[in-house]
């Protein structure tokens, strides 16, 4: 079943959110949605800024072949001119919240963003990493996501077992699309599993991303990455010749491309 209604988990501010509400909501959902926590015109001058260097870096031949560009997913380094976004999050209670909800001790979180480029196609379903290193995903609308700009598709609940995907084919967990206005945050879980969804805007749809693999950046200022310029680099697809093949046989023909992934998940037991 898909729906294209409201999340059900809390929309409220991390000021407002009682922990014990919070924790059973986080718990049922694998998410919780916060509103209004991020400047909105800080943010859209962030999203003009991330669009002119993919811009500049694409007119000037120094992105890679493959690794996403065809299907339209990208991964970015939003830059030490982003880190107006960590400061809010800290100052209105979002980083307190990840602490209450993580299982381990946490460091400064990776950097990230998730940048949707128009044309883009349906991403594979998937969980962040692997059931036994669980770790939180804090994401931030820089731009408002919806259905025409490609709102994350959630497989609602499945944070609750350790799925295979050809479980998730089989069992068909209910779909919800995750809206947001600019400046709204997700909390969730990595092994909550979801996808990418179509950008059928004009324009690219940026998704910030605060992540705690491995409990975090291995880095004093996570900012400092990449000499704090903006970055691009490849989202689940490597740039070599096989890679190239694998993601034109992806968005080709996606459903072959499922049923070869669900025929392997099934293979490994």
């Amino acid at each position: 079943m898909n729906s294209t209604s409201e999340p059900v988990s809390s929309t409220q501010s991390a000021r407002r959110i009682g922990g014990e509400q919070l924790q059973q909501s986080f718990a049922e959902n694998g998410y919780v949605v916060l509103e209004k926590i991020v400047d909105r015109q800080k943010l859209a001058a962030l999203h003009q800024q991330i669009a002119e260097e993919f811009r500049r870096a694409s007119q000037a031949g120094a992105l890679f072949s493959g690794g996403g560009r065809l299907s339209g997913h990208l991964n970015c380094f939003p830059g030490q001119a982003s880190r107006f976004v960590y400061e809010a999050l800290e100052e209105r209670g979002v980083l307190d919240l990840v602490k209450s909800l993580s299982r381990q001790a946490l460091r400064l979180p990776n950097i990230g963003c998730n940048f949707n480029l128009p044309g883009s196609t349906a991403q594979n379903v998937h969980a962040d990493g692997y059931a036994a290193h669980e770790f939180l995903v804090v994401n931030v609308a820089a731009v408002d996501t919806d259905l025409s700009n490609g709102a994350m598709e959630i497989l609602a609940r499945t944070h609750k077992k350790q799925y295979k995907l050809w479980q998730i084919l089989l069992e068909r967990p209910e779909r919800l699309r995750l809206c947001l206005k600019q400046g709204d945050v997700v909390i969730r879980t990595s092994t909550l599993w979801h996808r990418g969804m179509p950008n059928h805007s004009p324009n690219p749809r940026p998704m910030l991303a605060f992540t705690w693999e491995d409990g975090g950046s291995a880095l004093a200022d996570p900012y400092q990455a990449n000499d704090g310029r903006i970055t691009f680099f490849p989202n689940r697809f490597p740039t070599d010749f096989r890679g190239r093949l694998r993601e034109r046989v992806f968005v080709a023909a996606p459903r072959v491309s499922t049923a070869l992934r669900a025929a392997r998940s099934l293979l490994e037991g």
